[in-house]
């Protein structure tokens, strides 16, 4: 039985496929390496498979043609999707590489950061629109307008069908592999992908035509969520399974046996995760007995990059040594 872990990323415009999958490396085996050197080393040779699920020629084509702003920042090109405009990674290696400079990520730690740094969190319109769901009423409209007005591609994914679809199958293929290969999985999401690998996992343990899946019990060991938004009202009223109902001993609502632990981890000022606790809101999936178990952790994500801080950002949890540990537990 192989050791896998298959990531997934988030909202916003990114560098071209095989970029992105080297900065995602980079910064997980760093976080890595500071966790437990000698199982870091697993990943970093192979031994520990790693899949790097993609969608951002998604989205960046989304933005593009939702903000004009993006056709000034989506200058590079992604050989992968017959050269479509993709964000140039500049910097993003040597950011990360700051991020060893830190002994510890701390409060301290934090505070020197947002000391040095332009503070995202209040100069990021789209942050503090996506922070308002979990204030919103359930009414339909208004938790549509609001999500228009957070981001185009989160809600694009949420409201169009086609997108929707085209999303969920990028992980769809590599996890439905390596579920029915048997593989021991570890499953991360970051921000938005969070929604799709939630969407994917219900649809996975639920639906007749995935019964091929169910079939050999396979269940992933580990499901990360990183900077998770699922908490969020106006999320929630979207996700695959918005509409289904309790019943009595049970509900159809959430993924039903195929994760065995969900570890969501929350960064302090993370506008996505507004909402950081998940246990609370998907007790059922453990009062049920459909996850063994659900665990909320807090974290700093010291992340900064051109004199700009950024508590939501990927490369920031990955390589944060709390992350890393629950990555490192589950490594044999």
């Amino acid at each position: 039985m192989a050791q896998r872990i298959i990531l997934i990323h988030g909202r916003s415009t990114k560098p071209a496929k095989a970029r992105f999958a080297k900065l995602q490396r980079q910064a997980l085996l760093q976080g890595l390496r500071r966790a437990d050197p000698v199982k870091a080393e697993k990943v970093a040779n192979g031994e520990v498979s790693v899949d790097y699920v993609y969608y951002g020629d998604i989205n960046n084509r989304i933005l593009r043609e939702a903000l004009a702003c993006h056709k000034d920042t989506l200058t590079d090109n992604d050989p992968a999707f017959d050269a479509a405009p993709s964000l140039p990674d500049t910097g993003y290696a040597e950011a990360i590489n700051q991020l060893s400079a830190l002994g510890r990520f701390d409060r301290r730690a934090y505070r020197k950061v947002l000391a040095e740094n332009t503070d995202l969190r209040f100069v990021d319109n789209a942050a503090r629109a996506v922070s308002t769901l979990a204030a919103l009423a359930t009414g339909a409209l208004l938790n549509e307008v609001a999500i228009k007005l957070a981001t185009a591609d989160m809600g694009a994914y949420l409201m169009r069908r086609a997108v929707g679809s085209a999303v969920r199958e990028r992980l769809q293929t590599p996890l439905k592999r390596a579920l029915k290969a048997g593989d021991d999985i570890c499953l991360i999401s970051h921000s938005m992908g969070c929604i799709v690998a939630y969407d994917v996992l219900w649809k996975f343990s639920r639906m007749s035509e995935y019964r091929d899946v169910r079939a050999g019990g396979n269940r992933i060991a580990n499901w990360i969520t990183l900077g998770c938004p699922l908490g969020e009202a106006g999320v929630k009223a979207y996700l695959y399974d918005a509409n289904e109902r309790a019943y009595e001993g049970g509900t159809d609502k959430h993924p039903k046996h195929i994760v065995r632990r969900w570890e969501n981890i929350a960064a302090r000022d993370d506008f996505i995760s507004h909402d950081a606790t998940m246990r609370g809101d998907y007790r059922d999936m453990t009062r049920f007995g459909y996850v063994d178990s659900i665990r909320d952790q807090r974290i700093y994500n010291c992340w900064t990059k051109d004199g700009t801080s950024n508590p939501h950002k990927f490369y920031g949890y990955l390589v944060n040594p709390v992350t890393a540990r629950v990555i490192t537990d589950w490594i044999a």
